[in-house]
C-alpha cells in the first residue's frame, strides 16, 4: 500500500511539473496573465500539497485540519475543472450544416484590418464557411473597446470583404461589450433580416460551451463552427475560461 501511494504520489508530482510547463507556454507569446497565472497556481499548490501533505497532516491540531481541509478543496476543484472540460469539448462536434448564417463573436482589434490572434482565427473560419456557402449571411459583432481605435465588427467585416465575401452578406453589429451582448444585439438584427433562429457560432474551441448557451438564451439554435487556437496561448485561454465558466454558473444558480 506505501509502494503505490509513493508511485501515486510520484504520478501528481510529475502532472503538476507538466502543468506547470504548460501553463507557462504563454510567455512566449506575451500571453501570460490571469488564466495562466491561475493555472500555475494550482499546479504549484497540488505539487506542495503532494510533497509537504504527509508532513503537515502529522503535526496535528489546526494545521492537519487545515491541510486536510485544503486537500479536500483542491480535489473538489480539480473534479469541477474536469466537469468543465468535458462540457467545453461536448459541444465542439455540432458543426452545422450547409448554408447555415453566421454570427462572428467579436475580439481584439489594433485597426481597422488588424485583428488580433483570436479575431484572425474566427474570421478566417467563417471566410472559409462562408465562401464554401455563398448563400449564406453573416453577423459580424463586436463593439469598441477602450483600447480599440474602431468598433470589432467594422475590422472584421473589413476583413472579410477584402478576402472576397459579398458587402451584402455581412450585418454589423457594433454596440455590444461582451459575449452575452454580442448574441442578445445579434439576435435583434436576425430577426430585422428575416435570418431565422439556425445560426453557425464562430469562436474557439474553448470558448464554445459558454457562447453556445448564451445563443441559445438569446433564442438562437446554434451550430458551432470552431475556430483555430494559437497553441501557445490556449494556455491563457483555457484558464481564463475555467474562471468564466465558474463565474456564469454562479450567477446563473443566483438569479435563477
Amino acid at each position: 500500500m506505501k509502494r503505490f501511494l509513493f508511485m501515486l504520489r510520484i504520478v501528481g508530482c510529475v502532472l503538476c511539473g507538466a502543468g506547470c510547463v504548460f501553463f507557462f507556454l504563454p510567455v512566449f507569446r506575451r500571453g501570460f496573465a490571469l488564466g495562466a497565472g491561475f493555472g500555475m497556481f494550482i499546479c504549484l499548490l497540488g505539487l506542495g500539497l503532494l510533497l509537504f501533505f504527509g508532513k503537515l497532516s502529522k503535526m496535528g491540531g489546526w494545521k492537519q485540519a487545515v491541510v486536510r481541509l485544503v486537500t479536500a478543496f483542491y480535489c473538489m476543484g480539480l473534479a469541477w475543472a474536469l466537469y468543465l472540460s468535458i462540457l467545453m469539448l461536448s459541444v465542439q462536434a455540432n458543426t452545422p450544416p450547409e448554408n447555415t448564417n453566421v454570427i462572428v463573436l467579436g475580439a481584439q482589434v489594433y485597426g481597422e484590418e488588424r485583428m488580433g490572434i483570436s479575431l484572425t482565427g474566427r474570421v478566417n473560419a467563417a471566410y472559409d464557411y462562408l465562401s464554401k456557402n455563398p448563400d449564406t449571411l453573416c453577423i459580424v459583432t463586436g463593439g469598441q473597446g477602450g483600447d480599440e481605435p474602431c468598433p470589432e465588427a467594422v475590422t472584421e467585416k473589413n476583413v472579410l470583404t477584402k478576402m472576397g465575401i459579398e458587402e451584402d452578406r455581412i450585418f454589423l453589429e457594433d454596440q455590444s461589450h461582451n459575449t452575452r451582448e454580442n448574441l442578445v444585439f445579434a439576435k435583434e438584427i436576425a430577426e430585422e433580416q428575416g435570418m431565422g433562429t439556425k445560426v453557425a457560432v464562430v469562436t474557439q474551441g474553448f470558448h464554445m460551451y459558454r457562447a453556445v448557451q448564451l445563443a441559445k438564451a438569446a433564442g438562437f439554435e446554434p451550430y458551432s463552427l470552431v475556430a483555430e487556437t494559437d497553441p501557445l496561448l490556449f494556455p491563457e485561454y483555457y484558464g481564463r475560461e475555467l474562471l468564466s465558466l465558474t463565474k456564469w454558473w454562479i450567477e446563473r444558480l443566483v438569479i435563477e
